[in-house]
């Protein structure tokens, strides 16, 4: 089956859901040779494989894998790094016909690498993060209409470039303007880095007591091994607020080596962060131009990505 030219697939989506088992049954299907990037912002660091639910060792054999164990505990990375570094691979994964399987629920490292992302100074890399929570903040308040609108107010030429409205590229140009005090529709240009492929999403979709099960169960069956790895990484002097740390999981493992809360309370504080970080990821991957959703068995939902991307539907 001929698929679409310079297109990528990603499978996004919340944690939980299947993401690792659909790219590996695509993987196998497909007829064409296929590789994994890992757009997960905390699988890129090494020793923590347990809480980050990274592919175990027959899986990572099954097919190659990208953007894994490629930055140490005490290490910081960031959105446009990855978009950087996988885009790279993505480019030679292209030319030599093989199909770039990204696969991942950090939605931040989705965006930068499928989308684009800003060459901004490092000086105002709190400054967009702030401006973006406030964006997003007004978004799920007020509606995609009202973020026009006050887009509108600052950046009138951003408006016309996006007559259909698309909230994740308002909430760009309008995260861009209270960070910088500049224009995106001016500055772009100057500033933009733009993927040069196409990208076919994926989002694999359960009832969310389904879904809610599936975490709370694989909660439980990582409590143990996320506590062993947080413990290890505090013997080597990793700090619990180093960025491969502060994360769900290991968080409330390490509040519970330290005795700030008993392991009970830990493992529920545990399920329930993971829970909001799933209708986060949600949330944020419904804003996705042309997101394809997904529902049946791996075989099932395999068959139906690999018919988005042909090229003679």
């Amino acid at each position: 089956m001929p698929i679409k030219p310079n297109t990528v697939l990603a499978i996004t989506g919340p944690t939980a859901s299947g993401k690792t088992a659909l790219s590996l049954e695509i993987a196998s299907m497909i007829g064409m040779p296929a590789e994994i990037i890992s757009a997960d912002s905390r699988q890129i660091f090494r020793l923590l494989d347990i809480g980050t639910a990274k592919p175990n060792a027959q899986e990572l054999a099954t097919i190659k894998h990208h953007c894994i164990d490629i930055c140490d505990p005490d290490e910081t990375f960031n959105a446009g790094a990855f978009a950087k570094k996988a885009g790279e691979i993505i480019q030679e994964l292209l030319s030599k016909n093989t199909l770039p399987i990204i696969v991942g629920g950090s939605g931040l490292y989705v965006q930068a690498l499928c989308e684009g992302f800003f060459e901004m100074p490092s000086d105002k890399a709190e400054s967009f993060h702030i401006a973006r929570k406030e964006v997003q903040e007004f978004h799920e308040m007020h509606g995609r209409d009202a973020l026009f609108e006050a887009l509108r107010a600052v950046d009138p030429q951003s408006c016309e470039d996006y007559p259909d409205k698309n909230p994740r590229r308002i909430m760009r140009a309008l995260e861009f303007h209270k960070a910088m005090g500049l224009r995106f529709s001016v500055q772009k240009s100057r500033m933009m880095t733009y993927p040069e492929f196409d990208t076919c999403y994926v989002m694999i979709e359960h009832d969310r007591e389904i879904l809610y099960r599936r975490i709370n169960e694989r909660c439980d069956q990582m409590w143990e091994g996320t506590v062993k790895e947080a413990q290890s990484m505090l013997e080597k002097g990793i700090s619990r607020k180093a960025q491969s740390l502060d994360t769900v999981g290991y968080a409330q493992a390490i509040a519970s080596i330290y005795g700030e809360i008993d392991e009970k309370t830990a493992i529920e504080k545990m399920k329930q962060a993971t829970r909001n970080y799933a209708k986060r990821q949600i949330t944020w991957s419904k804003r996705l131009e042309g997101l394809h959703m997904l529902r049946g068995n791996n075989q099932e939902m395999a068959m139906e990505a690999i018919t988005l991307l042909n090229a003679d539907p």
